[in-house]
């Protein structure tokens, strides 16, 4: 049934008005559009003492202050997630994860981008809270992470940002430890392992980062921290890293450390089944429909559960959240907790709403609650309903164009502009007399994309003078034509470089839209 469901909302969104989007999977704890400036970021979850439910992420985007003290949000359900309240804000609060240990409730993460370990505790299940205590000063990166208590320590995975201001090559893994029983807000309870910095030439030179590492129990009674890799190929791969039982020592043999994990460029989390064997996570993976679609870490269109009985090899249970669109629909860095015989999770989640939806896939606008009953049983019968993208495929010499319905049409004086409206072009200058262009309904609402089979520059003309309309990327050329509407309204043409395999959204917003241009094929 919730597969039906889910196929119905994705084959209304794109012809029901903006007031009637339909919401995200799962329950919606907060939402904040792509017109706020302020993008959902590292969503955390944790059952509290009392049986209620904690969850919290930051904020990241032009209109946060992540890299001078970031901030971020706190909630509570005290009806197992069917619905949520706003509990408070913190200041100096980034990356920050929840956790509970021995009777409270603890948040740890940074202060800001790249900040200072801090640490929060909560005695009564997180209606009051300690001041932050610094653990780390310097440059630091982390996410919502698995704090696990094993062989008497309290161990999470961190990554140091020392030694450059470059993405990937600056995170070095390490990993962090306690006693179980030490309090947790002094620093000098805390042991710090060795740096491991990466090696570019590791996966014969595809290796970016590796960052948001998992602490995990392994089989053999170690304790490992397994890391996201960023690659630019399949298959995707995490890193086993090997901590000594003293916290202080790390080892990682590229040879046989690197593990394929589906989902492995991305941020995912792993547990210890406590009530059954093996491991489980809940990965956002590029299944093989969307493998060209773009580097692997930038397709997150796809949530899977996923188990493992070593650590090293991943089975795919099932398939619990899907969007055809990669460019602007996501569900990413999903952290989630054991509930007897149910998984929850929360989820940073890029969805349509009334303003026309998240920025793209990486720039989430709504936090999303999900449950997943009876999970251990799960299996690809029980797959989500998968869909293809809207609209039937339109193929060039060029691209692939998917979205709504529309044809190919001559560009020229006196042609018909738009599918569901008499108006007429005028004034096509001479450099585009001739070319073809997509002719489709005006005001259409639906995601509208284009692959490319080669590099190519791909061109639109809109009118730039709507407001709505993101053309963030877009280079604008000096060129324009016109519609012979009641103002005449004029069109501009833009264009951007894409490379092959390459998915690239066309803008939407203002009711003309996105016109493409092509070439005469």
């Amino acid at each position: 049934m919730r597969s039906l469901i889910l196929l119905a909302n994705l084959l209304c969104s794109a012809v029901l008005p903006a007031a009637a989007v339909p919401p995200p999977p799962g329950t919606v704890i907060h939402h904040s559009p792509a017109s706020s400036g302020l993008y959902i970021g590292s969503p955390s979850i944790c059952i509290a003492p009392d049986g209620s439910y904690l969850a919290s992420h930051d904020l990241f985007g032009p209109a946060s202050r992540e890299h001078g003290f970031g901030r971020g949000r706190l909630y509570r359900s005290t009806d197992r997630g069917e619905s949520w309240r706003h509990v408070r804000d913190f200041e100096g609060f980034f990356w920050t994860g929840l956790f509970v240990h021995r009777g409270a409730v603890h948040l740890m993460g940074t202060d800001k981008h790249h900040g200072r370990v801090v640490i929060r505790r909560s005695e009564d299940s997180g209606k009051s809270w300690s001041d932050p205590a610094v653990l780390l000063d310097g440059q630091w990166h982390t996410a919502p992470v698995p704090v696990v208590e094993h062989d008497g320590r309290l161990w999470r995975a961190i990554e140091d940002a020392h030694t450059s201001d470059k993405w990937g090559e600056r995170y070095r893994a390490r990993m962090m430890s306690a006693p179980a029983a030490a309090d947790l807000l002094d620093p000098a309870n805390w042991t710090v392992s060795e740096a491991l910095g990466r090696d570019p030439a590791w996966l014969e030179g595809d290796f970016a980062a590796w960052l948001e590492g998992n602490a995990v129990a392994a089989p053999d009674g170690g304790i490992v921290n397994i890391l996201r890799v960023d690659t630019s190929r399949q298959p995707e791969r995490a890193a086993m890293v090997r901590v000594s039982k003293d916290g202080t020592t790390a080892r990682f043999d590229p040879e046989r450390d690197f593990i394929e994990l589906p989902g492995g460029a991305k941020k995912f989390t792993i547990r210890k089944d406590p009530d059954g064997p093996g491991y489980w996570t809940l990965a956002t993976i590029v299944p093989e429909r969307h493998r060209g679609d773009g580097r692997p870490a930038s397709v997150r269109n796809t949530l899977a559960l996923l188990h493992s009985a070593d650590l090293r090899k991943w089975d795919l249970r099932c398939i619990l959240l899907y969007h055809p669109d990669v460019v602007r629909h996501g569900f990413q860095y999903v952290d989630w907790q054991f509930e007897g015989e149910d998984l929850i999770a929360v989820c940073r989640t890029a969805w349509d709403d009334a303003e026309g939806g998240a920025r793209n896939h990486h720039d989430a606008n709504f936090l999303t609650f999900h449950r997943w009953p009876g999970f251990r049983s799960l299996d690809r019968g029980d797959d989500v309903a998968m869909p293809e993208f809207s609209g039937s495929a339109l193929e060039t010499g060029g691209l692939t164009i998917r979205g709504g319905a529309c044809e190919i049409a001559r560009l020229e004086n006196g042609a018909k502009a738009f599918g569901n409206r008499d108006y007429r072009w005028r004034e096509i200058p001479a450099g585009l007399a001739g070319k073809s262009f997509t002719r489709f309904d005006g005001g259409a609402k639906d995601v509208r994309q284009v692959k490319a089979k080669r590099d190519a520059v791909v061109r639109i003309a809109t009118a730039t003078g709507q407001a709505g309309i993101d053309l963030d990327g877009w280079t604008e050329e000096a060129q324009e034509f016109s519609y012979d509407d009641a103002g005449n309204t004029k069109v501009r043409v833009l264009s951007r470089p894409i490379k092959a395999g390459e998915v690239l959204r066309l803008p939407r917003g203002n009711w003309t839209g996105a016109i493409l241009i092509l070439d005469a094929d």
